[in-house]
């Protein structure tokens, strides 16, 4: 490798300055000496010193070959090796024919600091050396007898003293230069090495630097015949104080937080020892701890409580207790697995299974978690072969206007048709599609075929009503969905007001701006909004004001309790429809299963319904039976 590729593959800034300073040097030295060289050449050649202007201009020639060579290859190394030997060459040239006018000892010191110094100490210390004995030969050996010119062994003793010291004084500045080269590289070399290994931060080992370590405490306790248990901690509403507070308080969070939990393991010798190596930041607000040499889970459960009673009350932060907590997901080895990556991923499923148990809490990795996690997988590889094999399917719910029970919308729910999700239903493989990211491309393939519907329903059938898809919360963080919307509507020639994207409530979050702009970019294409099983979710009454929505869709659990006892329950139906017209939004009430809720719905002014009342959910064929032209 060159000395250039060295430099590249260390990195850049500072440790790139020698290599550019020699290239420069080694270039500018290059052109000066050719300047020099030519018009000296031409006229000692054509002089009486043919010999003498031969040499100097081929080695101008050779010089501009090998300029020409290091613009293109950028090989600083063998351009310093060339140049070097044009160098030598020029020293036994001036030696032997002592130059213009027996000029050409004085010649020979800038020449040999020239070689010396565009080269590196080592390389350097090898010129001077060959220098010193190429010049040894010819002023006090036989070799003499080549000399066209003559130097009495004063003027040679003088300059091989000269030379000598020149030689040295050179040297010794490559030597500094070079040491401390080394020393900034040194340096450098653990600035990168705390880059690549620990987080900058906390200063904890990050997830590349765990994994290794993970990997090493693994082998010891396999090798010793002990038990290791591993933590893995996520902060609970983190994102609400970054939100709120801004990242600079966060990362002070984060780094608050990575000492507690530090000054927390640590006064537990027996199950942690003393080293920042069984703590690390994985990502975000993720931790791991790792506890060698436990006796039991109740040992990694005890340290997961301790965990947790940092946050009992809140998090305080400069005397502020902050709405903060954790959820922590324990496994051990080996009791779980003995493969250090299935004991980090076990420990982080357990984690999601604390944050699904209302958060602030630990779960330990077990049997009925493993099962789910497999039924999981199984689902996920259905999905994708479902999405790869075209094994999905549509079906029809018609809405209807309560005045005349017309039909005014429709709308698509999914199906799954691959055998190995057999028995599940659109809420179990929904939400495992939703947390591995293939939903994104299941919406797409429901918005295409949805379309594709309506637009023969208008052509055949003469309809004008709606159609309502729905969409995965995971959407509203996708700043791209809006565009494949607005695409696939000119694809299809679809009238924008004509589609409806029905959202539930609880994908929504309170403040949550980048999803109030996708909202919003999807309204300014003339889509309407539907917030569908509203009521079940978190939104205030006082935050649809901040919607651009166009429709509430009461859940079917209200509409079940409209003739209730629970005066509570019975009331919400009429509530949220209440709400609609207040914020005048278009009102659909879901579930709706016989004609004493349908009159009751007429009766407080709801405008939409839908329910098996009226129609179960249709498949193509029966679809088309419908009216569809009222």
């Amino acid at each position: 490798m060159s000395y250039r590729d060295e430099i590249l593959a260390e990195g850049q800034g500072d440790l790139s300055v020698p290599y550019r300073r020699r290239y420069r040097l080694c270039q500018m030295l290059t052109v000066v000496g050719i300047l020099f060289l030519l018009p000296f050449g031409i006229y000692n050649i054509t002089g009486e010193d043919s010999v003498l202007g031969a040499s100097l201009i081929s080695c101008a020639a050779v010089g501009f070959v090998n300029l020409i060579v290091l613009k293109l290859s950028g090989d600083l190394d063998r351009a310093a090796t060339v140049l070097s030997c044009i160098l030598i060459a020029l020293v036994i040239t001036l030696i032997i024919t002592g130059g213009l006018s027996n000029t050409g000892l004085l010649w020979v010191y800038p020449i040999i600091a020239i070689g010396i110094l565009i080269n590196r100490f080592k390389r350097g210390v090898v010129l001077c050396i060959a220098f010193t004995l190429i010049i040894s030969l010819l002023l006090f050996t036989p070799f003499d007898s080549f000399l066209t010119t003559k130097y009495s062994f004063t003027e040679s003793s003088r300059f091989m003293v000269s030379v000598a010291a020149l030689g040295i004084i050179c040297l010794v500045g490559l030597y500094f230069e070079d040491r401390a080269y080394k020393v900034i590289t040194q340096l450098h070399q653990e600035d990168l090495r705390q880059i690549a290994y620990y987080d900058n931060l906390t200063g904890l080992p990050n997830r590349w630097s765990f994994k290794t370590n993970l990997d090493k405490i693994v082998s010891w306790a396999a090798r010793e015949n002990k038990a290791i248990g591993l933590l893995y901690i996520d902060l609970d509403n983190f994102k609400q104080i970054n939100d709120q507070h801004g990242h600079e308080f966060g990362d002070e969070v984060l780094r608050q937080f990575s000492e507690k939990l530090w000054e927390s393991i640590r006064s537990h010798e027996r199950l942690v020892k003393s080293q920042r190596e069984t703590l690390a930041r994985l990502a975000g607000d993720e931790f791991v701890v790792v506890l060698p040499d436990i006796d039991s889970r109740t040992d990694a459960t005890a340290v997961a409580n301790r965990v947790l009673q940092m946050f009992k009350g809140g998090f305080n932060i400069g005397g502020v207790h902050h709405n903060l907590c954790a959820s922590i997901g324990v496994a051990v080895y080996p009791g779980d697995t003995k493969e250090p990556t299935d004991l980090l991923r076990h420990a982080d499923i357990a984690m999601y299974y604390a944050k699904r148990s209302g958060r602030n809490c630990y779960k330990l990795f077990n049997t009925e978690i493993a099962n789910d996690q497999l039924e999981q997988q199984t689902i996920e590889k259905g999905l994708q072969a479902a999405l790869n094999n075209n094994e999905f399917s549509l079906v029809y719910m018609p809405i209807y206007d309560c005045e005349d029970e017309n039909i005014v919308s429709i709308e698509v729910l999914l199906r799954c048709l691959n055998p190995s999700l057999k028995g599940y239903g659109p809420d179990t493989y929904i939400p495992i599609a939703e947390t591995t990211g293939i939903i994104k491309e299941i919406d797409i393939w429901v918005i295409q075929n949805a379309l594709d519907a309506l637009v023969y329903l208008q052509k055949e059938h003469a309809y004008k009503g709606k159609i309502a898809i729905n969409i995965s919360g995971v959407e509203l963080s996708d700043t791209r969905f809006p565009e494949k919307v607005s695409a696939l509507l000119n694809r299809y020639a679809v009238s924008p007001e004509l589609v409806e994207l029905e959202v539930t409530e609880t994908a929504f979050v309170a403040g949550d701006e980048a999803c109030l702009a996708i909202l919003d970019k999807l309204s300014k294409l003339g889509v309407s909004i539907a917030l569908d099983d509203f009521g079940t979710g978190y939104t205030a009454f006082s935050q649809l004001i901040h919607y651009p929505a166009d429709c509430l869709k009461i859940d079917r659990s209200f509409v079940a309790e409209i003739f209730s006892d629970n005066r509570a329950q019975s009331q919400m139906t009429e509530i949220i429809n209440n709400l609609g017209k207040l914020y005048q939004l278009r009102v659909i009430a879901e579930g709706v299963e016989t004609e004493e809720q349908l009159d009751y719905l007429r009766k407080i002014g709801c405008d939409w319904a839908q329910g098996f009342y009226f129609s179960r959910p249709l498949v193509w064929s029966d679809l088309l039976k419908l009216s569809l032209s009222a």
